[in-house]
């Protein structure tokens, strides 16, 4: 009677402990019922027929073993003559079988260990030579040589690593351990033994999966070598010559663990992989490790950007994030593969989080110019799940929303962070365009939109740039949809009634639009955010007498924006192609970027040709049509080079238009100087 991967699994999962729940079973062993089913079936059969007592179920306690079995004795029953491999199970076997090379593969070999016919092995080597491919190696069969795979050695080497942290990832590897490396148990026993002794002298220690699996790549690193499948020279590698982990490496080689000569190319590949070990512990200063203390700082920062969250106790998490991260960057810098066996649990349970986490590290990703893999990203959102848990925050408690703004970074930027702001018990995932919001996979309760659209959630129809009062009524709104209630609505007209039976009022009129003002402002505070916007352009350093111009009239709404646009054209800060693509997105989507009525900001995506962050103003003295009811006086063309570094100047802009009289002040001044002096003054609260 044999085991299959499916079975072998559910009983290791229900040696630890009962399952209560089929839904859990789905969850922890990412099947189906039906599958889970199927597995329960074929692993009381191996139970019967090994005598033992089969799986259990009752309401109370849900699956169980009735008679625990010794671990090491299920190991044992679980060898390649009683174990049925799976399709990638024999992937991953007959892959490193070749790879390593160690005699004349054929057919026969193949249906030796794994017990299936000849025409299944061969269909299991026809996708293995796709797989193959994948990497630009090739699979090849001869007489003389058997199975053998050739191509670029350092590629082989990365087949090997990738090989090897799947093998060991699974949880039922031992009939494929046994199948592979079942002579070399001595030099696995002495190899382990060096690599302990260099945990204790670089005072790290290694997790026990990683301790492991790094013993057998090294053995696997010893046989190519030996082979002759030594590496080429990398001079990306040299500057790992100078770390303490090189050190030991040479000392490690001259042990007798090892039996090939290793090159220093050798040493500095097994260098690399000590350094991209994952670990429990680290006595390694992270005040020393600037690159990677900089880095860390900028990731948590994002995140709590991002998830509009304060991580306490910042230390202590910048020193457990170190631990995992100084293995994870030097796998990211240089490429080297890592399997991480729970990502798609983490996927399935935390997908908010995970989203997130991914968005965060997209700045990781920027800095070393490659993508950073799901498997790693599936690390960092179980660290920062684990801190939130620590401190008592649940991001899955808050309700999910999304931002639908038609085009433009400018625009929709400049909205989110003002529905975080105004909404910080709500977890916004993503600003989107209406296309992308109709195939969003992401679950979401609430739509907060510039436009009307189709969803099943609660949509929110809001302007593009939210003055005082609407974000009053908006959060009254969502919040009576939400929780069923508002907070209390104090209205200012009748606040002023009540002031002018007691007091002479002198200007009715601004002591009004200063009590609305204090009364539907949420209440401001400093915090690390809004002392990380001091640092970026105000809205002063953007429009100046270069970028200013009056003009008369415009033949167009079009020609208004090519005028507008021409002073960031002759600077070389947008390219001409960018001033098309505004005019284009205004004739696809309509004239959405009239953002309260006689003015108009104009803008496009950062990649259809912005150079640097700018900003120009054009006043008309005549108003142009955008619309058949949208006339236009003041064109603001803005240039984003990114999704953020123009939020501080769009907030003064923002808060400079929100008041009706700028406006009107901005339209009457007919001197260009004295225009540009109005907008300065009057944009400079927003950065006190």
């Amino acid at each position: 009677m044999l085991l299959d991967e499916r079975s072998a699994a559910l009983l290791i999962l229900l040696q630890h402990s009962p399952i209560s729940k089929m839904s859990d079973l789905e969850i922890q062993t990412g099947l189906t019922r039906r599958q889970i089913q199927y597995a329960i079936g074929k692993a009381n059969d191996w139970l019967e027929f090994n005598s033992y007592s089969t799986i259990q179920f009752n309401r109370q306690k849900g699956y169980f073993l009735t008679q625990p079995i010794n671990e090491e004795a299920l190991n044992v029953k679980m060898t390649k003559n009683t174990y049925t491999f799976s399709e990638k199970e024999r992937e991953n076997l007959f892959y490193l079988m070749i790879l390593l090379g160690r005699e004349e593969l054929s057919v026969y070999h193949f249906q030796s260990i794994t017990g299936l016919s000849r025409n299944t092995v061969l269909t299991d080597l026809r996708q293995l030579k796709k797989k193959t491919q994948q990497l630009d190696l090739t699979l090849e069969y001869s007489k003389q040589k058997g199975y053998v795979i050739s191509g670029d050695s350092l590629a082989k080497r990365y087949a090997v690593e990738y090989l090897v942290s799947e093998v060991f990832s699974n949880p039922n590897n031992r009939a494929i351990v046994e199948c592979l490396w079942k002579d070399d148990e001595q030099q696995i026993k002495a190899i382990k033994v060096q690599l302990e002794q260099i945990e204790q002298k670089l005072g790290v220690t290694f997790t026990d999966e990683r301790l492991n699996e790094l013993s057998y790549l090294f053995l696997c690193t010893d046989l190519l070598i030996r082979r002759g499948e030594g590496l080429q020279n990398d001079d990306s590698w040299n500057q790992l010559v100078a770390t303490d982990e090189y050190r030991m490496v040479e000392q490690l080689a001259e042990t007798s663990a090892f039996q090939a000569h290793w090159s220093q190319t050798e040493k500095q590949y097994a260098t690399l992989h000590l350094l991209s070990m994952n670990r429990t512990k680290d006595l390694s200063p992270l005040k020393e490790d600037e690159t990677i203390q900089v880095l860390l700082q900028q990731i948590v920062e994002e995140f709590e950007r991002l998830a509009f969250v304060h991580l306490q106790d910042k230390e202590l998490l910048y020193e457990q994030l170190y631990i995992h991260f100084k293995p994870a960057y030097h796998r990211l810098k240089y490429g080297l593969p890592q399997v991480n066996p729970i990502t798609g649990r983490v996927q399935k349970v935390y997908p908010e989080l995970h989203h997130l986490v991914r968005k965060t590290l997209q700045m990781l990703e920027r800095k070393l110019g490659k993508a950073v893999p799901e498997d790693e990203v599936a690390y960092f959102t179980i660290h920062f799940g684990g801190w939130l848990r620590r401190q008592g925050t649940a991001l899955d408690d808050r309700k999910r929303a999304i931002v639908v703004c038609p085009n433009g970074v400018g625009i929709s930027n400049i909205l989110i962070y003002t529905l975080r702001e105004l909404f910080p018990d709500i977890l916004f995932l993503d600003v989107l365009s209406v296309r992308s919001a109709a195939n969003y996979q992401l679950p979401y309760d609430l739509v907060f939109s510039t436009v009307h659209m189709r969803t099943d959630a609660l949509l929110f129809v809001v302007p593009p740039i939210l003055e005082v009062q609407e974000k009053h009524l908006l959060r009254q709104q969502v919040m009576q949809e939400l929780y069923g209630y508002t907070t209390g609505n104090i209205d200012a007209g009748s606040l002023l009634k009540i002031i002018a039976k007691y007091a002479t009022i002198h200007n009715a009129t601004e002591l009004e639009t200063a009590l609305q003002s204090n009364l539907y402002s949420p209440s401001r505070k400093q915090t690390k955010f809004s002392l990380k916007e001091a640092e970026k352009p105000v809205l002063g350093e953007l429009l100046t007498l270069q970028t200013i111009q009056l003009h008369p009239s415009a033949a167009s709404w079009q020609q208004a924006i090519q005028s507008a646009a021409q002073p960031l054209v002759e600077s070389g800060t947008v390219e001409e192609r960018y001033v098309e693509a505004m005019i284009d997105s205004i004739e696809a989507n309509g004239p959405y970027v009239v953002i309260t009525p006689g003015v108009a900001i104009p803008h496009a995506r950062p990649e259809q040709g912005v150079n640097s962050l700018s900003m120009s103003l054009l006043k008309l003295e005549e108003p142009v049509e955008f619309a058949a009811d949208k006339p236009v006086q003041l064109i603001i063309v803005l240039a984003a080079s990114d999704s953020d570094s123009h939020l501080r100047a769009l907030i003064q802009l923002t808060q400079l238009l929100n008041e009706p009289a700028n406006i009107k002040r901005m339209l009457e001044i007919a001197d260009k100087t004295e225009l540009m002096e109005f907008i300065h003054e009057n944009s400079k609260e927003e950065t006190q």
